[in-house]
C-alpha cells in the first residue's frame, strides 16, 4: 500500500473579521442597550461573575433588528466554513454531500462585562460548535496578555519535555482578536476569559451551532 497520513482529532479555531462590524456596530450596540433596559435582571450562570449576560435568545430579535440579520449572517456562514474545512474527509468517506449538511445556530447571546468580569472555564453543549465575536472591545487590548479568549489544550502535555511531542507542550493558548473578530471553534474545548481590568468597555456575542444531514 501508498504511504498515508491519518490526521485524527484536529482542534481547528477560525479567527475571522467580520466586513460589515463597522457599518453595524452602533446599531448592535443600541441593540444591547435596549435589550439590558428591556430585561435588566439578565441570564444569572454559574460560570460567569461581575457581569450582565443576556438570554440565550437572541435570534428571536433577528425581524426586529437588520444588523443581528447581518451579525447572524457572518456567523452562519463561519460555522459552515469550519465544520466543511474539519469535517471534509470524514464527510467524503462517509458519502456525505455537503451541500446536505444544514446548520443551525441554536442559541446566541450576548455578554457585557463589568469591572473586574469574568468567565470560568468551561465548554458547551448541545452542540458541536461555538464562537465569540468581539462586538466593542478598546484598541488598548491587543497589547493585554489577558484580554482575549483563552483555550485549554484538549492534549496538555505540558509535564514533557520530549521534542517529539512538541507541538503538544502548549497547554493553553490565549486568542486576543480585535474590535470586529471573531473566533470560532469547537463546542468541546474547554475556554475562559481573565478578569477585566478598569473600564474596558468590553461586548461579545456568543452562539453555538449544530449540523445534520437534510435527508
Amino acid at each position: 500500500m501508498e504511504d498515508t497520513l491519518t490526521s485524527l482529532w484536529p482542534t481547528n479555531i477560525l479567527h475571522k473579521t467580520f466586513l460589515k462590524h463597522n457599518e453595524v456596530k452602533d446599531e448592535l450596540l443600541n441593540f444591547v442597550q435596549e435589550y439590558k433596559n428591556k430585561i435588566p435582571e439578565g441570564r444569572n450562570g454559574s460560570e460567569n461573575l461581575n457581569l450582565y449576560e443576556s438570554r440565550y435568545d437572541i435570534v428571536s430579535y433577528i425581524n426586529e433588528y437588520p444588523c443581528l440579520k447581518e451579525l447572524i449572517d457572518f456567523i452562519g456562514l463561519s460555522f459552515k466554513e469550519i465544520a466543511f474545512i474539519t469535517n471534509k474527509d470524514v464527510w467524503r468517506i462517509k458519502e456525505i454531500d455537503p451541500s446536505k449538511i444544514s446548520a443551525k445556530i441554536t442559541s446566541m447571546w450576548f455578554i457585557d462585562y463589568c469591572e473586574e468580569g469574568f468567565v470560568f472555564p468551561h465548554i458547551h453543549t448541545g452542540c458541536s460548535w461555538s464562537m465569540v465575536y468581539y462586538l466593542s472591545s478598546p484598541p488598548s487590548a491587543k497589547d493585554d496578555p489577558i484580554a482575549g479568549t483563552h483555550f485549554v489544550s484538549p492534549l496538555n502535555k505540558a509535564d514533557s519535555d520530549d521534542l517529539g511531542n512538541a507541538y503538544s507542550h502548549e497547554a493553553t493558548r490565549n486568542i486576543i482578536p480585535s474590535e470586529g473578530e471573531a473566533l470560532f471553534f469547537p463546542s468541546t474545548i474547554v475556554h475562559s476569559t481573565y478578569p477585566i481590568k478598569g473600564d474596558r468597555n468590553k461586548i461579545i456575542f456568543s452562539a453555538n451551532c449544530a449540523f445534520v444531514e437534510i435527508k
